[in-house]
């Protein structure tokens, strides 16, 4: 569960949320005395729920669906097999931990991958707070490139700030960007990296400002790189795409009933703009990504 320590904590990504449901189950496993203290079905039942509140609440983190469901599905095998409750739960224990262990593996290989896209000297521009994103600066400081990164604040609710204090933690160079100033620094610099929270059959959903972000590097001939685990890969077909409203008095209480405030936190960006894809398979090119992995 050591991961959880890189995640956000003012806006949460599917990472940080799954590591924190997991640690929550398996705290419990660690505190029971006696295995007949837990009520196996309960248990499962409570992990069901709980996931599936934090899909309803999460509907575009791909990632989180696809991971809850491989271990869900694995626990009602166990339940309905009618072992002893001390063997379920260990299963349990030990199915969390395996999912968790090859989601660290693929997310190690995403960051090796990317550390060799990133050149000494590179102003690297990114937004939000992307677990995949900060894992793989943190592998190409550990390989000693030098580089700086510009990240938008990414407003509401800021998060961009808490993901450039923790590079600056790590001795990371670093620079805060109002998101309405991207213009303004993106023809100095001269790699994009973005982490989408779900790839679909046209493109993939990110924090909103993702896509003005990359048709305008586009537009300056800066390469956009996507750093994505598989297991984000959610066609439309299979869930719709559903955006839900932020919280309005993040940009504006109004007190004038002819003022309406709007206030959401994703959005859509087709592939267009994008260069290449990376994922725990390897770095593709746009094109060659789609081919191999959403063309059915």
């Amino acid at each position: 569960m050591k991961q959880s320590r890189l995640t956000s904590t003012k806006c949460p990504d599917a990472y940080g949320l799954l590591f924190n449901y997991y640690e929550q189950f398996v705290s419990r496993l660690e505190k029971v005395s006696s295995p007949d203290a837990i009520n196996c079905d309960l248990f499962y039942e409570e992990m069901h729920e709980t996931a599936k509140q934090l899909i309803k609440a999460n509907p575009n983190k791909a990632l989180i669906r696809r991971s809850t469901q491989n271990v869900l599905s694995h626990c009602k095998r166990n339940l309905t097999a009618g072992r002893e409750s001390a063997k379920i739960l260990e299963m349990i224990r030990q199915k969390i931990e395996a999912v968790l262990e090859e989601l660290e593996k693929s997310t190690q290989k995403i960051s090796v991958y990317t550390a060799r896209a990133i050149t000494h000297g590179n102003r690297i521009l990114t937004l939000s707070y992307d677990y995949l994103v900060l894992r793989a600066l943190l592998e190409a400081e550990r390989q000693k490139r030098r580089f700086e990164v510009l990240v938008l604040k990414t407003d509401p609710p800021g998060e961009g700030v808490e993901f450039a204090e923790r590079l600056a933690s790590k001795k990371i160079r670093v620079t805060i960007i109002p998101d309405s100033q991207m213009g303004i620094c993106l023809p100095d610099v001269n790699l994009v990296l973005l982490g989408p929270e779900r790839i679909y059959e046209e493109g993939f959903i990110h924090r909103a400002g993702a896509l003005p972000l990359a048709l305008t590097a586009n537009f300056l001939n800066i390469p956009v790189y996507i750093l994505a685990d598989t297991q984000t890969i959610l066609f439309e077909k299979e869930r719709s795409i559903k955006f839900y409203p932020a919280e309005v008095s993040e940009v504006y209480k109004s007190k004038n009933k002819y003022i309406h405030v709007f206030n959401r936190y994703h959005e859509k960006i087709p592939f267009d703009p994008i260069y290449k894809v990376i994922c725990e398979d390897g770095i593709f090119e746009k094109k060659e990504f789609i081919n191999w992995f959403l063309t059915e």
